[in-house]
């Protein structure tokens, strides 16, 4: 729900004050910048040739921290009027009242303006990076979306005004400047600068435009039918361009096969890396933005986990390129039909690229964050309402990007996945350059279904295609999702399954049903091979005969649906009793998810979860694991003393035997998951597993990866600084400050600073505290850096009262987005009177931008809470019990 401006209840009160008007539309825009990198201004000026509508003397369009010196508008037939501006800072909207009328038809609006390269990463704004002789460097670059081209020329910055973009930018010799278009031509115009001018770029929205100014250099090129593709990054960093470059050369090549499409955007496309970034990456069309850790990529030391993440941000920019850059949603409701489809097309994407990687299966972690936040009450329908801006920046959640992707892939595989593909390309096809809305997609993905039921069609009986808009509108704008509770019907060999809601705080009526795709697949008596069913669940119940007598059967077989399973005590046993055998990885993974998921909602006792996930012990994917060992580091938090002891001996023993099997030095042949896995286990058995062989192993191949990096496997790299850094004193605290400051990679940047978070001394944290507010730590990293100082249950008590005292601040200081996900974290303070002061503060001081996430963030805050209260004295009692066994068993 969102509960910003005017909305209550659950239900949204349009708002037009911060719409502009449809009565005039624009055709193009000639845009010529000269930013100033030494006193971070730029100067400018914008000619809009635009379409007038209705005849008026009034024209709104959008403005924000500029200096409009002048606006005037002029016709084919010689006429000029001024216009005098008046801005509304509240809307954003300058409004220009001109002496005279201007009449139907084409006119152009011309505006000169000042404004300023600011240090909040939005807008047209300044990036700082030093060299290795510790001299700094200054960039100018862009980031627009969703509102923000306003900060930088007068625009009617709405999705739906669409136009072509004319782009000049005047710029010192010796720098790069890049924007959307190809150059066409680079003069020098004298006092050591030049004036670079760009091909004229497609029709598309204002929150695609883009800028970048700055000593830029670029990978070699690559040409992809016909498109020329680099990779560029502040010098020094050229080596580290490869990966992306060979992603981008894919991903390039399959979208245009599967879209049925050409790429739209001209005859090139850069992909840049910005030393300060906001977000992860933003898909300016032909000039892609990234955060240096999305983008750059040291081949010979990184991880699996650091491929796959520059990998997936590639892909899923590129798919932009015709999801989102072509084909645009009207307004910023329709954000996760850029979002959630990119999401979906990086998966699918990876995992013809790479296919042992097992994409889908790792996408099971992504799907579980996205249900973790769809069962709370405060959680809002992938598409919900937006009236002012802030709103848009709320939806840039796991809503919009994950759950969106899962409804999608539930739909892919419940369709047929080259119907799907057809539908798509149906979809584009028809509204190439233009806007829509939702219910377009599904038109086009029925239309699709339809194509294929005639050709399935058979003599016997008349193919009923897929009810596609009926199905996906209720996952679309229904919040939450269902759980499928599954026992054994009255009648022999069925099963009954039956739908409810599934919450956290379970605790008012709520009958929302949901049609679900549902695939059972069943081991039935009587038969060597293995059933599977298809049908949609679109009641309370269902019943599905499947034979004589079920031996075992799995509800959500294949594991792409957007919904949980709980089956009954029979069911479970059958189905876990050969649990390595029956199911494939993924389903192994919502099994345990889902259990763990009953175990926060009060449903499941911890000791049972135990018991169950103790069955795990041969497992082999790393993601199964990821959520064994994330759920028991939980429980870990839940006691003291002894009793931590305890657990810490049944974590021990249930990982211990799954590590030695991988052992420390990774074996040729392997795959990446038991190179992922591998160093997992050993993180874990070093640091809540207290193994002391294990800690003093990861000193000695720390010492020796520093000598040598290639003598540690890059995937176990992480777990030996993590568990250094569990055990750590001040010393290595220093040690690890210093590697983060020295690092060559941004990956290895990233691991040392954010290890600063994991000490286990309160004088170290402090230390990480304060370094949030100094020049030590990037504002783009701090706010995630701070969010796991709260995080650490040492240092928690502390760094909640220094961002009480701060606050001013560090939202002063912070991007907004950050400021929201640092403000997730206080969800830890799981203890009666912090979640007091946690409430009382968010009531006194509002979060720009961040209404849903902190309303979000204090529900999961309450279920921790309660979770503590009710678990703690299980578990305990549990653990005692366990050691009565082993005692007595001396």
């Amino acid at each position: 729900m969102c509960i910003k401006h005017h909305m209550s209840e659950g239900t949204a009160t349009v708002d037009q004050s911060f719409r502009l008007p449809k009565t005039i539309k624009p055709r193009n825009y000639s845009i010529d910048l000269v930013p100033d990198l030494t006193k971070f201004t730029f100067a400018g000026s914008v000619a809009i040739e635009v379409d007038v509508i209705e005849s008026t003397s009034v024209v709104k369009l959008n403005a924000k921290e500029l200096e409009i010196s002048t606006f005037f508008a002029t016709n084919a037939a010689g006429t000029r009027l001024d216009g005098k501006v008046s801005l509304d800072d509240e809307t954003e909207i300058a409004t220009i009242t001109f002496d005279g009328t201007l009449g139907k038809g084409s006119w152009t609006l011309s505006a000169t303006f000042t404004g300023i390269l600011n240090d909040k990463l939005k807008g047209f704004y300044r990036s700082i990076w030093t060299d290795d002789k510790g001299n700094k460097h200054t960039i100018a670059t862009t980031q627009f979306e969703s509102t923000d081209a306003r900060r930088a020329f007068p625009c009617f910055d709405e999705p739906e005004f669409k136009a072509t973009f004319d782009v000049a930018l005047t710029v010192p010799e010796e720098l790069t400047a890049l924007s959307n278009g190809a150059i066409i031509k680079s003069e020098t115009i004298g006092a050591g600068l030049k004036r670079v001018t760009y091909d004229r770029t497609m029709k598309m929205s204002t929150y695609l435009v883009c800028f970048c100014v700055g000593e830029f250099v670029s990978s070699k090129p690559v040409m992809v039918n016909g498109i020329e593709t680099r990779v560029w990054c502040v010098p020094g960093k050229e080596h580290m361009t490869e990966f992306a470059l060979r992603a981008a050369a894919f991903a390039t090549d399959y979208y245009e096969k599967y879209f049925e499409i050409d790429y739209p955007g001209g005859k090139k496309i850069d992909h840049i890396a910005i030393p300060d970034f906001a977000s992860g990456a933003m898909e300016n069309l032909g000039l892609i933005t990234y955060r240096e850790t999305a983008l750059l990529l040291n081949e010979e030391t990184a991880t699996h986990a650091e491929r796959t993440r520059v990998a997936v941000v590639v892909l899923h920019e590129l798919a932009h390129m015709w999801f989102g850059d072509l084909v645009t949603m009207s307004w910023w409701n329709g954000l996760w039909l850029n979002e959630s489809f990119a999401t979906f097309m990086e998966n699918l994407c990876l995992d013809a690229w790479q296919p042992t990687w097992n994409v889908w299966d790792e996408f099971g972690l992504s799907r579980a964050a996205a249900s973790r936040v769809d069962a709370l009450k405060s959680t809002h329908p992938i598409e919900c309402p937006v009236n002012h801006p802030d709103e848009a920046a709320q939806l840039f959640d796991v809503i919009s990007y994950e759950k969106g992707c899962s409804v999608l892939y539930q739909i892919h595989q419940y369709i047929g996945g080259e119907t799907f593909r057809r539908g798509i390309a149906i979809y584009l096809k028809k509204h190439s350059y233009g806007n829509t809305e939702t219910h377009d997609l599904w038109d086009a993905l029925e239309v699709a279904c339809k194509a294929a039921a005639v050709e399935a069609k058979s003599d016997v009986a008349e193919p009923v295609p897929v009810p596609v808009r009926e199905i996906m509108d209720r996952w679309v704008f229904t919040a939450g999702h269902p759980v499928v509770e599954v026992k054994s019907g009255a009648d022999a060999g069925s099963l009954e399954l039956t739908q409810r809601p599934f919450k956290f705080l379970n605790d008012t009526a709520d009958s929302t049903l949901w049609p679900i795709p549902v695939t059972v697949r069943a081991k039935v008596d009587g038969q060597s091979e293995l059933i599977e069913r298809k049908f949609l669940m679109d009641g309370k119940t269902h019943s599905e005969k499947l034979g004589t007598k079920v031996e075992w059967a799995v509800v959500n077989a294949g594991g792409s649906g957007f919904y949980r399973v709980v089956y009954d005590k029979a069911l479970t046993s059958s189905l876990t009793a050969k649990v390595m055998e029956n199911l494939s990885a993924i389903e192994r993974f919502n099994l345990v998810n889902d259990a763990w998921a009953c175990v926060r909602a009060g449903i499941l006792p911890t000791p049972d979860y135990i018991e169950m996930v103790k069955l795990f012990g041969a497992e082999e994917d790393p993601n199964v694991w990821a959520i064994i060992t994330s759920s028991l580091s939980h429980l870990h938090s839940l006691v003291k003393d002894e009793h931590r002891k305890a657990l810490s001996q049944v974590i021990h023993a249930l990982v211990k035997p799954a590590a030695d099997r991988l052992g420390f030095i990774a074996k040729d042949g392997e795959t990446v998951q038991s190179r992922q896995l591998r160093g997992s286990l050993i993180g874990v058995l070093g640091t809540i597993g207290e193994d002391a062989q294990v800690q003093a192993k990861a000193n000695e191949l720390f010492s020796g990866w520093k000598v040598d990096k290639q003598s540690v496997d890059s995937n176990v790299v992480p777990a030996l600084v993590s568990i250094l850094a569990h055990k750590g004193d001040e010393a290595r605290y220093d040690e690890f400050f210093a590697l983060s400051q020295a690092a060559q990679s941004p990956q290895e940047v990233q691991r040392f600073l954010f290890a600063l978070a994991r000490f286990r001394d309160s004088n170290l944290l402090g230390k990480t505290i304060d370094k949030c507010l100094t020049d030590d730590v990037r504002t783009q990293d701090a706010p995630y850096l701070y969010a796991n100082v709260l995080g650490n249950e040492v240092a928690a008590a502390a760094a909640w009262k220094f961002m009480k005292d701060n606050w001013a601040g560090m939202v002063a200081r912070y991007p907004e987005n950050g400021v929201v996900r640092m403000c997730g974290a206080v969800a830890g303070l799981d203890t009666p009177e912090l979640e007091a002061e946690v409430k009382a503060f968010f009531a006194a001081n509002q979060v720009k931008s961040g209404d849903m996430a902190i309303a979000q963030a204090l529900e999961q805050l309450r279920i921790n809470v309660l979770m503590r209260e009710r678990e703690t004295g299980h578990l305990q009692k549990h653990l005692a019990a366990k050691d009565e066994v082993a005692i007595a068993a001396k």
